[in-house]
């Protein structure tokens, strides 16, 4: 590569917000709402949809810009897929509850493709299909490459669209006889997450009665008989409903979720324009994901990402200090490009691709993401004295569940249904009920007096 990632002086901006966006104001005075929705990454913007569908005036609060969030530092993929294979949901939930997490994430891509329409968005959605590879060069390969194919039989069963790849197609698909074989969601789809993030906000904010403020930080939230006061420094905004779309931050309004929500950043390349086409589709494989991104003069760039194992330290985020206050590294290190971590991309971007070893990185980023301890987001009722409605602890699959849960809560916390059907809205509350037993991380303290967990071997 023609840069270093020992300077990364110049790098921070991801690809997906290195465009014309709109600004939006900052709330300078006082005012009064039927809901307030606290973010504006597409989480936020999906509540403020369905509340505005139902009439309500919602104001929306956003600290920094739409989308400077995990929104807009993803892989620009919706996978349908639980952040946990096909093979441990039937061990863990049971075949028919398996199946019908699987088709949650199908009605989450419904929603999604119904948002675009509506709105006319213009954000490069395809259906490409998500890959995922066995490495040779991994521990238990072989036992990856069984799995895939086991997965294979049971998906295709349960009547999803799967394909099985063997040691030839993964090799004409990747072009690296590193790959072993693998499997293929065909209908998962890709995007440019920062089309998308502003379409959904530019969209949303035609509805009538929806507000939306950017560089409005909320420092506060109170609850006075049915009225939340939410404090944005100077002003505030009076609702009876308030939403938190914050992902890994919530706990900073929130501070009991703290134990349920593991705060990780990953970091990404993208490449200039290649000579060839890199892929088609996304894929995902240990240690490493990437995907195309199409020019508008026909050729490719390559986005990559990953380069570190889940536990590892420098990758893992406190919440708070020793002393109690938000940690001031949080923010500032979870959504910027580390060093070490670059240089561990780095070596898997050479290994998986040693075509494009001499080839320019032109952005490099790094972004928060929020991990429950048993992959699946919590969503429903985060603070009863204030009567704070949420979700957080997305897992790396924002795009997978962000319209359920949405949908969900609005009509959880209205009294209104219509959106979901009532199998998705059962599963949601089991499967994602907020404090579960899962989702806590048994030897993770979100306070700084503990030490990171040391990193596990082949995770």
């Amino acid at each position: 590569m023609r840069d270093s990632a020992s300077s990364l002086a110049g790098f921070g901006q991801p690809y997906w917000l290195d465009l014309p966006r709109p600004d939006y104001p900052v709330l300078e005075r006082d005012l009064a709402a039927d809901a307030v929705v606290i973010g504006a990454g597409i989480f936020g913007l999906k509540l403020a949809r369905y509340l505005g569908r139902l009439g309500l005036q919602v104001v929306i609060l956003e600290a920094s810009r739409v989308g400077e969030g995990a929104s807009g530092r993803n892989q620009g993929s919706a996978n349908h897929g639980a952040g946990i294979d096909y093979l441990t949901a039937i061990d863990r939930y049971g075949r028919a509850r398996a199946r019908e997490i699987w088709q949650l994430g199908l009605e989450n891509h419904r929603l999604i493709r119904e948002q675009l329409d509506d709105y006319g968005v213009d954000c490069d959605y395809r259906v490409g299909g998500f890959t995922f590879l066995a490495r040779r060069d991994m521990p238990g390969w072989e036992d990856d490459v069984r799995q895939y194919r086991r997965q294979y039989d049971l998906l295709a069963e349960d009547g999803f669209a799967v394909e099985p790849l063997d040691e030839e197609e993964a090799l004409r698909r990747t072009g690296n006889t590193v790959f072993a074989g693998g499997l293929t969601y065909r209908d998962d789809a890709q995007f440019h997450s920062g089309k998308y993030v502003i379409g959904l906000a530019r969209g949303v904010g035609r509805t009538r009665g929806v507000q939306l403020y950017e560089r409005t930080r909320v420092t506060a939230v109170e609850r006075t008989g049915a009225v939340s006061v939410v404090r944005a420094g100077a002003v505030a905004v009076r609702a009876p409903l308030v939403f938190l779309a914050l992902n890994a931050l919530a706990p900073q309004q929130v501070r009991g979720l703290a134990p349920g929500l593991r705060a990780e950043r990953g970091q990404v390349l993208v490449t200039e324009p290649l000579p060839d086409r890199p892929c088609h589709g996304s894929f995902g494989t240990a240690m490493a994901w990437w995907r195309e991104l199409p020019e508008a003069d026909g050729r490719f760039r390559l986005l990559f990402g990953g380069g570190r194992r889940r536990d590892e330290p420098d990758s893992l985020f406190r919440q708070f200090t020793a002393e109690g206050q938000p940690h001031p590294s949080l923010e500032s290190g979870g959504f910027s490009p580390s060093e070490a971590h670059q240089a561990r991309l780095d070596a898997q971007f050479a290994t998986l691709f040693p075509r494009y070893r001499c080839v320019a990185v032109t952005h490099r980023w790094g972004g928060l993401q929020s991990f429950t301890a048993d992959g699946f987001p919590q969503v429903g009722l985060f603070d009863a004295e204030r009567a704070i409605y949420g979700a957080a602890g997305f897992s790396g699959r924002g795009n997978c569940y962000s319209d359920v849960a949405a949908a969900y809560l609005v009509g959880l916390a209205t009294g209104t249904s219509g959106v979901l059907a009532p199998r998705h809205a059962a599963l949601i509350a089991e499967l994602m009920a907020v404090g579960r037993p899962g989702s806590q991380w048994g030897d993770w303290d979100s306070n700084a007096a503990a030490e990171p967990p040391e990193p596990k071997a082949g995770q």
